[in-house]
């Protein structure tokens, strides 16, 4: 019995390119990131049909897909071991920072640390069995939150994290000036730019997030 072979061409999804066809972003999303970005600027290199007026909403409507993808089943997850209550949308705020947090994926497509911190101030707000004062205040936090950029978030969350654990018991105006609080910080964020500090630290102090600071010394 004679064996027949076949050589199977790889899909290119040049005509992704197209938009003829709203499937082939379902597919398009499950292939490797770098296999995306090869595929869509190789459309652009050789000018394929329609790609140079398309290429930007493609690219857009590829990363706001990978991101609802991921929150979903980041979101689905939670829930799923109770950790989201059944009724959150009932609950003071829940609707309310939902419909913020799809908004902003939808119209901003952050990036992944501020999606991050993002998601983590939703899932505050939402969480099982939290007081109402908690609630307020997270919610508050959320509104906040909104309007700080990814940096300025990180370093809130790396100022939390090394005070929660005994960071030299250090805050300016206590022993220790601006300059040596930025330059450890920007060693603990592990960029060493201390220029990034002085930047993203400003309006977390505006806001009352951060203790105001010697800034010479």
């Amino acid at each position: 019995m004679a064996n027949d072979s076949y050589i199977v061409k790889r899909r290119d999804y040049s005509d992704i390119a197209k938009l003829q066809d709203p499937g082939i972003f379902e597919e398009f999303l499950d292939q490797p990131l770098t296999f995306i970005a090869e595929t869509i600027t190789g459309a652009l290199s050789i000018g394929a049909k329609g790609s140079m007026v398309a290429g930007g909403r493609i690219v857009q409507a590829l990363l706001k897909g990978m991101l609802f993808k991921q929150w979903a089943a980041e979101f689905k997850k939670l829930r799923e071991a109770g950790r989201i209550p059944d009724d959150f949308a009932e609950k003071p705020y829940g609707f309310q920072t939902w419909v913020e947090l799809m908004k902003i994926i939808d119209e901003e497509t952050p990036d992944a640390d501020r999606l991050e911190a993002l998601k983590a101030m939703f899932f505050a707000v939402n969480k099982v069995e939290v007081k109402d004062g908690e609630r307020i205040a997270a919610y508050q936090l959320w509104q906040i939150s909104k309007s700080l950029t990814s940096g300025e978030l990180m370093l809130l969350k790396v100022v939390y994290e090394n005070q929660a654990i005994g960071f030299r018991q250090k805050t300016p105006g206590m022993g220790t000036t601006f300059t040596e609080w930025a330059n450890e910080i920007s060693k603990v964020a592990g960029h060493g730019i201390r220029g990034l500090i002085d930047l993203h630290e400003r309006r977390p102090t505006e806001l009352g997030l951060l203790t105001r600071k010697i800034r010479k010394g």
